[in-house]
């Protein structure tokens, strides 16, 4: 398979979110902020931030900055070492506001392939770049101009499409796996149950 040198800003558009003012956080609303809280260390991928109770913003919002159902987002903060390169999919749409610590990824139409370009910037080669260049204070960063500066080799728009494929049915069985294991107390609980109403 021919690979071919890019700068990710040749594939992609990333830019920032809109800063949001506490005075508008609240804890019940219809938009929620987006936060590092929202980024899976473990894997990847999008989870509900249960960390904080103020997440909803009731402040004025552009419409530019309320995502779409399958957005691509990555972080621009790493609060936890490993978090920059950390990609993940919004999974409702006009639900989220993309915050100014969160970069959306925008993929050009024709050039990558949108599943390919999810695990693309997950790899380790764009992790390594980013870690490389981000500002290196207590909590780095990164910006939208240095996630376009990293290199990468991809193949023609045809193998992104059967490989984005592949790793997305992939983590879809793993997610499957991981439901299945977090409800096998609730099942073995009402099996017992039953077992006992039975035996009575």
């Amino acid at each position: 398979m021919e690979l071919k040198k890019y700068k990710l800003g040749d594939l992609v558009e990333v830019t920032r979110g809109m800063s949001l003012s506490g005075q508008f956080y609240s804890e019940t609303g219809t938009l929620i902020r987006l936060t590092l809280g929202n980024f899976n260390m473990n894997g990847g991928g999008f989870k509900e931030n249960t960390s904080k109770t103020d997440l909803y913003f009731t402040g004025p919002v552009k419409e530019e900055y309320i995502l779409q159902e399958g957005d691509i987002i990555t972080p621009l903060t790493e609060q936890s070492l490993g978090l920059l390169g950390t990609t993940a999919k919004i999974p409702e749409s006009g639900k989220y506001i993309q915050s100014q610590d969160v970069a959306l990824v925008k993929c050009k139409e024709g050039l990558i392939d949108p599943n390919f370009c999810y695990y693309l910037i997950s790899s380790n080669l764009v992790r390594q770049q980013l870690s490389a260049a981000a500002q290196q204070t207590k909590i780095r960063h990164t910006s939208p101009d240095k996630i376009k500066d990293c290199t990468v080799w991809v193949p023609d728009l045809e193998n992104q499409k059967r490989i984005g494929r592949i790793l997305a049915d992939i983590d879809s069985k793993i997610t499957l796996n991981c439901q299945i294991n977090d409800n096998l107390p609730i099942l073995d609980r009402s099996l017992a149950a039953a077992a006992t109403r039975l035996a009575a």
